[in-house]
């Protein structure tokens, strides 16, 4: 089994504390190791560093040489420019299939994401490769969420079967983009009281064969340039020419494809055993330092009839909070973001005005 980790992902909703150049995979946020660390780390308790891609941009790859520098140069997988994750994947597990086309792969390993323990983590890996080799189909990760947020989408929940192993796995009925279609934390309430769902927590695990042939029916156009790709892996001109071909790729998310595959019954979901927190609001930054008792307050502070806040500074000057609650502050030498937790997501709103306005501030 091979794992693609996809690392080249800009961090935007932890702004201003991750920023284009140091994004959240890469930096420390919840404790000494970074979350793409963590993520090599617990893989590497089971298998090999050969056995580990990364994808990642030409500007973040020096995060990896730095801070995994055990993992083979030629298992970096380079994106010329930001396509989203669907060319992503497909360049990634182009890469992978042309060393081992009969391998399965698990091509979607998040590195915004806590996994604890790590040894339930690998078991259900095990679990997964047994479903792609006994079901066929694409297989993902889910849980069944403890409380509503907007920072992950979620999959309306079909039949439940018991593995031998005592884990649940799902069919999947349908795909909720809550994300893409920034969705209120009141249409998700509705969504969720009405449905028995579960958050998708993208281990995107499937045989390369499989996976092209769905990117073949439901995205021809990503598929011809996949055959582009694969004339010239291996060869003296391979950067220059993914440099060329990338590029060709049309932008957008690999639910593209997911959300037509599960309209056909063609995917599963196994329902995590372990531990998982996705890092990527400042309420989850919260939520997880309060359920590992780690502070939530950092710099010189002071509230008055505050509770439930998150509070990061990174200078000497002092903050006061009163009577707020539930809030999130952050503040950097640059730039200082305010706003309840609940509507911390927000942020994307704010890094897309700064985009435009082509500010140093991102």
């Amino acid at each position: 089994m091979k794992f693609v980790i996809m690392a080249g992902g800009s961090g935007s909703k932890l702004w201003p504390y991750s920023r284009v150049k140091a994004p959240k995979q890469f930096i420390k946020i919840i404790g000494e190791k970074t979350l793409f660390q963590l993520t090599v780390d617990s893989l590497l308790q089971r298998y090999k560093v050969e056995d580990i891609f990364v994808s990642t941009t030409e500007e973040l790859v020096h995060y990896v040489e730095e801070q995994t520098s055990n993992i083979p140069k030629e298992n970096y997988i380079i994106e010329p420019m930001a396509r989203d994750t669907g060319p992503a994947s497909c360049l990634a597990m182009a890469k992978v299939a042309k060393r081992y086309p009969d391998e399965i792969v698990y091509f979607y390993v998040q590195s915004v994401c806590t996994r604890e323990p790590a040894d339930k983590f690998l078991d259900m890996i095990q679990e997964m490769e047994k479903l792609v080799k006994k079901e066929g189909k694409l297989i993902t990760g889910t849980i069944v969420p403890k409380y509503v947020e907007t920072g992950s989408d979620l999959m309306k929940m079909g039949e439940k079967k018991t593995l031998d192993s005592g884990m649940n796995v799902y069919e999947i009925k349908e795909f909720i983009n809550v994300v893409k279609e920034r969705m209120t934390l009141e249409q998700v309430t509705e969504i969720s009281q009405k449905n028995i769902v579960g958050t998708h927590t993208n281990h995107l695990t499937w045989r390369p064969k499989e996976f092209f042939e769905a990117i073949k029916k439901y995205r021809p156009d990503w598929f011809k340039l996949v055959n582009e790709l694969n004339q010239v892996f291996d060869t003296d001109s391979e950067k220059q020419e993914i440099e060329r071909i990338y590029p060709k790729f049309d932008p957008g998310r690999i639910e593209l494809v997911t959300t037509e595959i599960i309209k056909e019954n063609k995917m599963m979901a196994i329902e995590l055993p372990f531990d998982w927190a996705h890092i990527t609001t400042w309420d989850d930054v919260y939520r997880y330092r309060i359920a590992k008792n780690l502070p939530t307050i950092e710099g010189d502070s002071v509230e008055v009839d505050s509770s439930g806040n998150l509070v990061i500074s990174q200078n000497d000057k002092m903050m006061t909070l009163v009577g707020m609650k539930d809030m999130v502050v952050v503040e950097m030498d640059d730039a200082i973001f305010i706003a309840p937790r609940t509507m911390s997501n927000k942020v994307k709103e704010v890094t897309d005005i700064l985009k435009e306005e082509k500010t140093e501030l991102l």
